[in-house]
């Protein structure tokens, strides 16, 4: 056994390769809930895990080992027995399927993500959470990974959406709904999150908190909206530069614009007492 070999014990802690295998179980575990059971799901991921990472079962007290780790993984699933349900509990945006085939995906926190896939993104995200049509998930994975070129994706061109759609097709499907959790995860994060920009704490949920009643930011917000009132106040340029810009940077526009206006209207009301 490896000395330094560590356990996950969080999503950051995951590797892509054990949450593609983890994905691999959790379709398993929904489609054939007789023929394997949620202990099952957790003792065979761990075996993956830690072969993964260097230890081979031949080592003494192995299953011992495999089955005192699956009782560690309360972190992943939430079970409910009065519906009888059981859900990954997928909540980190590190993007853990950076890539598939020659397809890539947004950097870890959306870092690299533009205002305009992002607005698209979510159209497809939420008309696949309200519908379960696996076209909707198909377009949502083809906006999110793209092919490189010059070590970057190249530019989301909406028009081109249904050509990508085609050229992703092949993605697993566990794979695809990998995509789908992750995306979910980061609006959440989006919402009610902390990011961490040029070494300073920022949180976004000012921007969305008049009009946040618990949906995601196409829904509270309006993308459109946005898209239009930044490319008529001219900060980035044209809606298509507007698109085209960094979904962060559009967000700290408007959470500057924010505070500003918070200001000037407690300045307003302190004249006004004053007066």
């Amino acid at each position: 056994m490896k000395k330094n070999l560590e356990f996950p014990e969080c999503w950051e802690e995951v590797q892509p390769a054990e949450f593609a295998y983890l994905l691999k179980l959790r379709m398993l575990l929904i489609l054939s809930p007789k023929a394997i059971s949620l202990t099952d799901v957790k003792r065979l991921w761990c075996r993956y895990v830690l072969r993964h990472r260097g230890l081979k079962s031949k080592k003494k007290d192995y299953y011992l080992l495999v089955n005192n780790l699956s009782e560690t993984l309360d972190w992943q699933w939430k079970v409910d027995d009065e519906n009888k349900s059981i859900a990954l509990t997928f909540d980190s945006t590190v993007n853990l399927i950076p890539s598939w085939s020659d397809f890539w995906g947004p950097a870890s926190h959306g870092a690299d993500l533009t205002f305009g896939e992002f607005r698209y993104a979510v159209i497809m995200m939420n008309e696949y959470t309200r519908t379960q049509d696996v076209a909707y998930l198909y377009s949502l994975c083809a906006i999110l990974y793209r092919r490189k070129k010059g070590g970057k994706r190249v530019p989301f061109v909406s028009s081109d959406l249904a050509k990508m759609t085609k050229d992703i097709a092949g993605m697993p499907d566990y794979l695809k709904w990998g995509v789908y959790c992750w995306f979910a995860s980061f609006c959440s994060f989006l919402f009610h999150g902390t990011f961490i920009l040029d070494g300073c704490e920022v949180c976004f949920e000012p921007v969305f908190s008049a009009t946040n009643n618990g949906n995601t930011p196409e829904q509270s917000l309006g993308m459109n909206s946005i898209l239009f009132s930044m490319a008529e106040s001219g900060v980035f340029g044209s809606i298509e530069e507007v698109d085209n810009t960094q979904l962060l940077r559009v967000l700290l526009k408007l959470l500057n614009d924010k505070q500003k206006a918070d200001s000037l209207i407690q300045a307003t009301k302190k004249h006004d007492i004053q007066s």
